[in-house]
């Protein structure tokens, strides 16, 4: 798709908004005309027509919402205050918040080691009666299981007693010891297998009853088939990069890919609810929906960390949030990333504001919450020297989509280009390879040499790679890896991915 250049007009299009913008925040309540403007117009602009949903609550109500573009662009399904999304990451603050209410309850002590959390398992590498639960939810565990992750988040081949076998691939994080903070998903994944457990009851399930349901989150859920089997309208996943932006990526999420560290899909209203409950220490209105020494007690600061995500500084993580200064003010903060879905949670306890921010793309839509978050709060607070620059912000934007749109294209065709270095005709290399706990993944050449993968519910066509025997692989849309055939007296034995090994079945 190609792009015209940008008119002088549209720049003075948003700079006048944000004059007007500015000049009405001064008065008694802000103006987000600009900013919806300055969102529309950079839709328009790309002409990617990819969904989004913004809310601004403040002092316990909904300041401002707007709903962009389609949540399926095909049928040009617009997006709407009804319009689900998946939130990926942004589904740690519930399921953190959900362990301190079970411990409030008396069912949990987050005190808990790993070794008292699972005492029949046999770790291997580090002394697991020296992590916590509260390690494994603050990311300070020091520990890594990219076996688990998979099959949790991507493949799908799981149930109880795979998970029970998976947490023995449990290793020493080499990178961050037990005590330093190292953002992963494993040990949400870890403590969810051990919270089923201990409550007998599954983590899904103590979200509906402890968070969902007190809060009159009513379209919201930990299990796709719900949404499913409701009719809501799901956002469908895009990407700016994909060679057909229009098609939706064919990852989807399904009740065996909903994990605890990204297993949610909700709506903008519902996500501004949980922030106002948690801007006013649990309580709706006038009732008290969650304790609120609990509510409390998941912000304060667990971790310490110095880093930022765009324009987000981070000094620490607490319990499903992390922590930092933003735009002069204390703000709690966490998002989540998934091919094709961008979400943002926000909010700043002694200014009582939230930003809740959900697209359906992966590539533009970090960039554009990050421009909405300036503008939207700059909005809020009546900060008239931040509003005002910020659509120019959103006219460079749209500029860079070009630049974007021509290196997105140069890459594919590298890749496309790379020349195989197979050691044997490709049909040897077809077959299944078999892992106990991760199950088959499933090589199939067709008559035309192209090498298809399958791996639950992964796939990928296998492109050419710079060393033998080994082939680029595409399961995640946008996230490249390398998978590596071992071949002996002539035979191929195994395939390597991600250090993992894959036996060929005879």
């Amino acid at each position: 798709m190609r792009y015209q250049p940008l008119e002088s007009a549209l720049l003075s299009l948003f700079v006048a908004a944000a004059i007007l913008t500015t000049q009405a925040a001064t008065a008694a309540e802000p103006d987000f005309n600009g900013l919806a403007r300055a969102i529309q117009a950079t839709k328009d602009a790309t002409a990617f027509p990819a969904g989004t949903a913004v809310i601004v609550v403040k002092d316990g109500k909904v300041l401002y919402q707007g709903y962009f573009g389609y949540a399926d662009i095909e049928a040009k399904t617009p997006v709407s205050a009804d319009t689900a999304f998946y939130i990926a990451s942004a589904t740690k603050p519930f399921f953190a918040l959900d362990a301190l209410l079970a411990e409030h309850a008396g069912k949990i002590d987050t005190r808990t080691t790993l070794q008292a959390m699972f005492p029949s398992a046999r770790f291997t590498g580090f002394d697991a009666s020296a992590v916590t639960a509260r390690q494994l939810l603050t990311h300070t565990a020091g520990l890594d299981n990219m076996p688990l992750v998979w099959a949790t988040a991507y493949t799908g081949l799981h149930d109880a007693d795979t998970r029970q076998r998976l947490l023995q691939e449990t290793r020493p994080n080499a990178e961050a010891p037990t005590g330093t903070f190292d953002y992963t998903n494993v040990g949400y994944n870890i403590a969810s297998v051990w919270l089923d457990a201990a409550t007998g009851t599954a983590w899904q399930d103590q979200l509906a009853s402890r968070i969902f349901k007190p809060l009159g989150m009513t379209r919201t859920t930990a299990r796709a088939s719900v949404a499913d089997a409701a009719g809501w309208p799901v956002a469908k996943p895009y990407s700016f990069a994909a060679a057909d932006r229009t098609q939706p990526l064919y990852l989807r999420k399904t009740d065996a890919t909903m994990h605890a560290a990204g297993g949610m899909l909700s709506t903008a209203p519902d996500l501004a609810t949980f922030l106002i409950a948690q801007l006013a220490d649990g309580k709706l209105g006038r009732k008290q929906v969650l304790p609120a020494a609990v509510v409390r007690a998941s912000h304060v600061r667990q971790a310490t960390t110095d880093s930022r995500y765009l324009d987000f500084p981070r000094d620490g993580y607490a319990w499903g949030w992390y922590t930092g200064e933003y735009q002069g003010r204390r703000m709690l903060h966490h998002f989540g990333g998934f091919a094709g879905f961008h979400a943002h949670l926000s909010f700043m306890p002694e200014e009582n504001i939230g930003l809740v921010v959900l697209n359906n793309e992966d590539v533009l839509s970090a960039r554009l919450t990050n421009l909405i978050a300036e503008y939207a709060y700059a909005l809020a607070l009546g900060d008239a020297g931040i509003a005002t620059p910020a659509p120019a912000r959103f006219a460079k934007l749209a500029e860079d989509a070009r630049k974007l749109d021509q290196s997105a294209a140069a890459q594919r065709e590298k890749i496309r280009a790379r020349a195989w270095r197979l050691s044997l005709p490709r049909q040897a290399y077809a077959g299944r390879y078999a892992h106990a706990a991760l199950g088959d993944v499933t090589v199939e050449v067709e008559a035309d040499g192209r090498m298809r993968l399958r791996w639950g519910q992964l796939q990928a066509e296998a492109t050419g790679f710079d060393k033998p025997d080994q082939v680029r692989v595409e399961f995640v849309p946008g996230s490249g890896d390398v998978l590596e055939f071992v071949i002996a007296d002539g035979k191929v034995k195994a395939l390597v991915y991600d250090d993992t090994r894959f036996e060929k079945a005879r």
